[in-house]
């Protein structure tokens, strides 16, 4: 009987371990670069250094070291992208905690249960696509929008 009081503070502590260490990457963690945040939301700061508009929503771009401090201006974020330089995409994988879902023609998919959203694609989760070129490398999630 002594055991049941342990085991169900036990599946309390998993059950809160997996909902508060949900969070999408953070893509500024892997170096300096060209850094995007795209939303629905019409947001105005000092921080962002362009602004296009994509039809339903908007880019929003600054260097990586402001990542966090923009990010904390929105409400919701529909993903995200940096360009960081050359690193390969399975570092990038590891780095991230994400496993390799698909790799072809020099671009890698991986799913990683932790981040809040994914997408599907030819029945995978994906929420992570890294695309390495000219001597740079791109990271998205759940997939590289508009900087690729």
């Amino acid at each position: 009987m002594a055991k049941f009081p342990l085991y169900i503070a036990l599946c309390v502590a998993l059950i809160y371990y997996s909902f508060a260490a949900a969070s999408n990457p953070q893509l500024e963690t892997l170096g300096e670069g060209e850094f995007a945040i795209y939303s629905r939301q019409d947001v105005s700061s000092p921080l962002v250094t362009r602004r296009i508009s994509s039809g339903i929503g908007f880019i929003y771009f600054t260097h990586s070291s402001n990542a966090a401090a923009l990010r904390a201006k929105f409400d919701y974020i529909d993903g995200e992208s940096i360009v960081i330089p050359h690193m390969s995409g399975q570092e990038v994988l590891r780095r991230l905690g994400h496993r390799e879902v698909s790799y072809s023609n020099g671009i890698w998919y991986g799913y990683s249960p932790r981040a809040r959203s994914f997408i599907r694609a030819n029945g995978q989760r994906i929420n992570l696509q890294v695309v390495e070129r000219q001597g740079t490398t791109v990271v998205g999630w759940p997939v590289i929008l508009g900087v690729f």
